[in-house]
């Protein structure tokens, strides 16, 4: 089947689901999971759904969390998340990578509004979290374990859906934020939200520079100083229309540039620079069948990567770079969710079910001049996947509900895959706990760059790889105790997890390319305690302990620690003031290693450090208040990856507002 022929399909299908008669009787048309409470989230079984039915562990990080801990960036958002390693390669703006409950740093799926945003250009598809702020954000949905039945390749260790800020109730209303700080800091962001006959908006422009830091650590030898520094731009829209109770209209374009200086770690690269940009863009439209109780969408839409590096010869080195990495994935998705209700002895019965068709395509160009001699190369290739996916969950009775999904993707160049997670939570109120069990499959396709792409140190890709299949499973309870009337003055639990990944596309060095050869596993346990002895404080203690492995060698994975936890207290003392400290704590991990001379000596543990933080704001008035953050408060040096220079002692201040 072509790609054209299933877009035609698609578009078919979408239009059999659009009888004129449809009333929709759930919430406010327009309003979206952004504008949803916490305890809602959408991204575990594509339906809005409570936190409480869901056999998965999933963190939300909504807006009042993104303001109160003064985060300006998505990977500082993540950093408390259990189960989550987050490794920043220098200061805001470089390279980060995430690593899910020991999962490798390609194994987590990133979308924007539901649409998977990976770059196939890359090697593994690893998405960069150090490209994204935040400012435009509404909430961050992080589901950790399989998650490809819903959504297919990637989603080995878990998604992270940033879903963008939504429509205000309000005709109209301005908001935005301006900040100033250490290493030449400064923030700006600038919006316009609201909703009017039945039309409903949101625009919104933000810019993040800084002079940054050297991402070569002070011990060094050679080490000039050279700070490395970085630019980020982000501008997104969205626009919507009610078309009465029948259906609804609707576009999202989110444009994101950062232009950032790199080196060469462990040596200095002064003209070595940098530059990614990303543009998203999705029309949908959906139907309300059935009094409601049935909502058919379509969407399509484009996720375009453009990647470029520089480096010219300075006084510290000849080498001369000149790269580009250009991806398109072009898609087009129908999903129907039907609320059924009560189903012989199922209560609250969902039923999810879509398809979906993706077209990828990269471009790369590679001109180098180093001690290897010059080097030419470009690459120019495609591929097509399709795919057929349905999630059931539904209450058995007033203590147990249960989840289902499953999945079949039929790639045009490799084996299809099928792929399910079965899960169930089982209430007992009279311990007031909730017990919950996952069980689920996942894989990751190999990229188009792992399969064709080249590069100057001869690396060559290998177009016979199959995709890396994992098993996983999870248990976990979830504890809320009364205290002197506050229904949830003490919440606890813990959840244990355990994948299996087969298949493993490493490197290999002899025959310089990648295969299909290794094996690994990870396990662990994610634990917390919250406590809120009064409306005006709440502390959290967050705690995983995970060990992953590589089976064939039986070494410990690189960079992920076995033992990482943060703490967080929220204090608000006065009606119009709130503060608190954050303690990020890493524990010592393998990873490759560099000498003080800047030689290689191959893997060695890189040690544990603890950071402090501490943000605050007071409002001036209902709509403006000002904040501030501080980072690393007690300026600790370390290097979160061995060879580069974590940041020490900074500060940002800054006021925000909405009108």
């Amino acid at each position: 089947m072509s790609f054209r022929s299933s877009l035609l399909i698609g578009s078919a299908l979408c239009v059999v689901a659009l009888p004129a008669a449809a009333v929709r009787a759930q919430s406010q048309p327009g309003d979206s999971v952004a504008q949803l409470m916490p305890h809602i989230v959408i991204t575990a079984t594509r339906a809005e759904t409570e936190l409480e039915r869901i056999p998965a562990q999933v963190t939300v990080i909504d807006r009042e969390a993104i303001d109160r801990g003064g985060y300006q960036t998505v990977e500082e958002a993540l950093r408390t998340v259990p189960g989550l390693a987050v490794v920043r390669l220098g200061g805001p703006g470089q390279q980060t990578s995430v690593f899910m409950r020991g999962a490798n740093s390609d194994h987590v799926l990133v979308l924007v509004d539901g649409v998977p945003v990976n770059d196939p250009s890359g090697a593994g598809g690893a998405y960069n979290f150090g490209d994204d702020l935040v400012g435009d954000l509404e909430r961050i949905e992080v589901v950790r374990g399989p998650v490809s039945s819903l959504y297919g390749s990637n989603a080995i260790g878990g998604v992270i859906n940033m879903i963008t800020r939504a429509p205000s109730r309000k005709k109209a209303e301005i908001f935005g934020q301006a900040a100033g700080g250490s290493h030449g800091t400064v923030q700006a962001q600038a919006g316009l939200r609201g909703r009017s006959d039945g039309f409903d908006y949101m625009v919104s422009a933000e810019h993040f520079r800084t002079d940054g830091i050297n991402l070569s650590p002070s011990r060094i030898a050679g080490n000039i100083d050279e700070k490395d520094g970085s630019e980020v731009t982000t501008i997104t829209g969205k626009l919507g229309y009610n078309i009465g109770d029948a259906g609804r209209v609707d576009a999202l374009m989110r444009y994101r540039r950062n232009e950032f200086d790199l080196d060469n770690v462990p040596n200095e690269e002064p003209n070595y620079t940098g530059e990614n940009e990303h543009f998203l863009y999705k029309l949908g439209g959906e139907a309300y069948l059935f009094d409601g109780s049935l909502t058919s969408r379509l969407d399509i839409g484009q996720s375009r990567h453009d990647r470029s590096f520089t480096n010219r010869p300075d006084a510290a080195s000849a080498n001369l770079t000149d790269d580009s990495y250009e991806s398109v994935r072009s898609f087009a998705e129908l999903q129907n969710t039907y609320r059924i209700g009560d189903l012989g002895g199922l209560r609250d019965t969902v039923l999810v079910f879509g398809g979906s068709a993706a077209r990828s395509t990269v471009e790369t160009s590679t001109n180098s001049v180093s001690v290897w001699g010059p080097f030419t190369q470009s690459l120019d290739a495609d591929s097509n996947d399709y795919a057929l996916y349905t999630n059931l969950q539904a209450r058995v009775s007033e203590r147990i509900d249960v989840t289902a999904g499953l999945r079949y993707d039929v790639p045009d160049d490799y084996d299809n895959t099928l792929t399910y997670r079965i899960g169930a939570v089982v209430a007992v109120p009279e311990i007031l706990t909730r017990f919950s069990g996952a069980v689920g499959t996942a894989y990751k396709a190999p990229t188009l760059y792992d399969r064709f792409g080249v590069d100057n140190y001869g690396y060559r890709g290998n177009t016979n790889l199959s995709p890396e299949e994992s098993f996983s499973w999870e248990v976990g309870f979830e504890t809320d105790l009364p205290v002197r009337g506050r229904a949830k003055a003490v919440s606890f639990g813990a959840t244990y997890f355990r994948t299996k990944t087969d298949d493993l596309i490493t490197n290999d060095f002899v025959q310089q390319t990648v295969v299909n050869i290794g094996e690994a596993s990870s396990e662990g346990v994610e634990s917390f305690i919250a406590l809120r002895p009064a409306d005006w404080i709440e502390t959290r203690l967050n705690y995983t302990w995970m060990q992953a492995r590589n089976e064939d060698t039986g070494q410990m994975l690189l960079r992920r620690p076995r033992h990482q936890g943060s703490l967080s207290v929220d204090l608000k003392p006065m009606h119009d003031l709130s503060f608190g400290p954050e303690l990020v704590y890493v524990g010592s991990r393998l990873d490759v290693a560099y000498d003080d001379a800047g030689s290689f000596l191959g893997n060695r543990r890189n040690g544990s450090y603890t950071l402090v933080n501490l943000s605050g704001s007071y409002q001036l008035r209902e709509d403006v208040s000002l904040f501030g953050k501080v980072y690393n408060l007690f300026d600790r040096e370390y290097e979160p990856s061995n060879g580069f220079a974590g940041r020490g002692l900074t500060a940002l201040f800054g006021v925000r507002g909405s009108f």
